[in-house]
């Protein structure tokens, strides 16, 4: 195993067993809105003092982006850390046990190992550029399917004008009668690592995901075989938020299904 990589899946799992030890405490954890429909939790601020405090004591000259704590450290270093303490604060507020800790690793910008952490099911994703990408430390590949028959896809089903044009309803609607589903979690990074695993077929968002919700599982959809791009086709799907990752069939079905419905860039 990669030496960074055991550091972080220990920070991983202590984070992970205070998020358990507080979902069974629900009645001390304080909730504040950073934005409207936004949320941060004292449990939130916790786990990633936590992950943060191991990861420094090993790692003590390198870089940290993190969700809660903002930028810091030292900004020559090669060395990158990314950090989401609970990526779906909502589901974990309302006591769904979906959501995940989510830690990458980039080097000079490229995002060379991850590890993504569902606690309640003990599902510890990890994955290291070029070696491939592992559930509790078995290989783990993207669905094989090659048309939408069959598929279960995690999706945008929030309407945003500035991404959609008025007709994404009904054209979701007419895809609902090709697929076996479409699901919203509420836990972007570990739909992705469902992604990864085959469970999901595909997963698509709109709502200008942040680089600490998809650096990690990126690379876990990458190194599970499958390929991310724009809801467009582009390349910028980790500056914007807006991605699309599976099999490369299925991603290319539906970049040409969503391609239609997306609002031009020079009116976004």
């Amino acid at each position: 195993m990669h030496p960074m990589m055991n550091v972080a899946v220990k920070a991983a799992r202590k984070a992970g067993r205070m998020i358990l030890n507080a979902s069974e405490n629900m009645q001390n954890v304080k909730v504040e809105t950073k934005s409207p429909n936004n949320y941060v939790t004292n449990v939130d601020v916790d786990v990633e003092k936590a992950i943060i405090d191991i990861l420094q004591r090993a790692f003590p000259d390198q870089y940290y982006i993190t969700e809660e704590s903002g930028e810091f450290g030292n900004e020559d270093s090669d060395h990158t850390w990314i950090i989401d303490p609970i990526d779906g604060t909502n589901n974990f507020i309302h006591g769904i046990p979906h959501h995940c800790v989510s830690i990458a690793m980039q080097f000079r910008g490229k995002t060379e190992l991850a590890v993504i952490y569902n606690p309640y099911l003990d599902q510890l994703f990890t994955a290291t550029k070029g070696s491939g990408a592992q559930l509790n430390g078995q290989r783990i590949r993207v669905a094989n399917r090659k048309d939408f028959s069959g598929c279960l896809f995690s999706g945008a089903l929030k309407f945003s004008k500035k991404v959609f044009e008025h007709t994404y309803p009904e054209a979701v609607l007419d895809l609902h009668k090709e697929i076996s589903g479409l699901r919203y979690s509420g836990s972007l990074a570990l739909d992705m690592c469902y992604v990864a695993a085959g469970y999901l077929d595909a997963v698509w968002t709109s709502r200008d995901a942040k680089i600490w919700d998809t650096a990690g599982a990126a690379l876990m959809i990458k190194e599970a075989g499958g390929m991310l791009c724009g809801l467009d086709g582009g390349v910028t799907f980790l500056e914007d938020g807006r991605l699309i990752g599976g099999n490369p069939r299925i991603v290319a079905k539906l970049t040409k299904f969503l391609t239609p419905h997306l609002v031009p860039a020079e009116k976004a």
